[in-house]
Formats: structure tokens, sequence, C-alpha cells
């Protein structure tokens, strides 16, 4: 197991003992991705996406390497429904939407630390619901790996999917996107129709899944990734930025919907 592996599974293995120490909030929008000035590049990266991933010659250093943190990524998700980029009842009386870059470090710290919590209590107990919302703006492996996800979410594995990459994510631009990294991941989702996924990964739907969460940023303001949208069923959805990356803002603001507060 490589450093960076240890360091994810160590986290994940004790998330619900310990909420990581609260940062400040300006120091978290300054680390976080920003997606201003690129987010209309993401739709050119779409078009050519299949290209340069048929064609890169960049090495994965972690090619052949075991999926990490496969079995308890499983058991997070049994039982819970999922439909296309949905996780959880669409009746849930408080809803989120999560916009993420598959290769966005930040996204990864939240799907480490935070995410468990929130689906545990909250998912799990048919209180919130949770809708991914892709982009793709990093570069041509935020698209490879765009197409993949959007390729699992037709086989409502979505959120297994984008949980095992966040878990396996390597340095960014590298091209550790790879075909074999893509096929590794599908076979730790559980009950994966593999080929089907590998198949529609190539079609132009799973460009346009990419395209449409572009234009449905922009709409929202959408302006770094991770970003949020929260509020409660019926109701209008605001932008939310925690404070921190952690469970503890997110599980204050449901509590306060769940409460009847706004």
């Amino acid at each position: 197991m490589n450093g960076s592996a240890a360091r994810k599974l160590a986290a994940r293995e004790k998330r619900f003992a310990q909420e990581a120490q609260a940062r400040a909030r300006a120091a978290t929008r300054k680390r976080m991705r920003t997606v201003a000035g690129t987010i209309l590049v993401a739709v050119a990266l779409v078009v050519v996406a299949v290209a340069i991933s048929s064609g890169h010659a960049a090495v994965n250093a972690s090619s052949g390497a075991p999926v990490q943190d496969a079995a308890f990524s499983k058991q997070l998700f049994a039982g819970i429904p999922q439909r296309g980029t949905l996780l959880g009842r669409p009746d849930a009386p408080v809803h989120v939407v999560e916009f993420a870059d598959l290769q966005c470090p930040y996204c990864d710290e939240y799907a480490v630390q935070a995410l468990p919590t929130l689906v545990r209590d909250y998912v799990r107990t048919r209180q919130v619901s949770m809708r991914f919302e892709n982009l793709s703006f990093i570069g041509p492996d935020s698209v490879t790996a765009g197409h993949a996800a959007a390729a699992a979410a037709e086989q409502n594995k979505l959120w297994n999917f984008v949980d095992l990459l966040y878990l396996n994510q390597g340095e960014e631009n590298s091209g550790y996107v790879t075909s074999s990294y893509v096929h590794r991941l599908f076979d730790a989702v559980p009950n994966l129709n593999i080929p089907a996924a590998v198949n529609a990964s190539h079609t132009a739907a799973a460009g346009a899944a990419l395209t449409s969460t572009n234009t449905t940023a922009t709409r929202a303001g959408v302006s770094a990734t991770p970003s949020f949208l929260i509020g409660r069923a019926g109701g209008p959805l605001r932008l939310f930025q925690p404070s921190t990356l952690t469970a503890a803002p997110f599980a204050a603001e449901f509590n306060t919907l769940l409460s009847g507060g706004h």
C-alpha cells in the first residue's frame, strides 16, 4: 500500500470516532479548486476526451494495484436506493446537490472525511437525499473519469464508483485514469455489469452528462469545487460553502433544515 492510500484508509477508519480539527473558513475557500474562467473549457474537453484518453501514453503508477477500501465502500452504500445521480429517497425532507471534479483533491477530502458520516446519519435514515453533479474542468483525466461515472449512473451505481475513485485518486493530470484503472474500479462496484459500463462510457450520452452539469453549475453560480446546494424539499436550493470539509458544518445545516429553520 502506498503512502497516499494508507493515509486515506487511516482517515476513513477513524472518521466516526473523531472529526478533524476545524479549519478557518477563509483557509478552506482559498484552497478550494476554482472553477471560474475554466468551466466553459470543460465543454471542449468533453468533445475531445475519447481521442485524448485512447491515445494517452502516460504511465499509471498505480496500474494493477488493488482497489483500496472497497469492502467498506460497499457497506457504506448497501441498501440505500440510487437512481442515476441521486442517492437516497427522492422524497427526503432535505436535498443536497454536490458539484465536484473527480480529480479535485478537496472533493476527495470531503468524500473521505465527511461523506461517510452524512450517509450513515442522514441519507440512510431517509432524512436527506444527495445528488452528484460531475464537473470536468481540471483536465482530460477528469473527463475520462466523468464518462465512467456517467456509465455507472446508468446502472444506478454512480455513488459506489465515485467513492471508490476518490479513495484511489491519483495525481492531477498524470494520466492515471487509464482504461485499466477504470476497469479495476468497475470491478470493485457491487453487481455492476462491467462490459455494459465500459461500452456506455464511450457513448455520446456520457459526454452529454458532463455538458449538462457544466450548464447547471453556471446557472447555480458555482465557482469552486466542491460546492453544494442545500434546501428543503419543495423549496429553493441555496449555495452552501462549508467552513470545513468535515461532517460538522453539514450536520448543523441539515439539522437546522430538518427542524424547520432556513
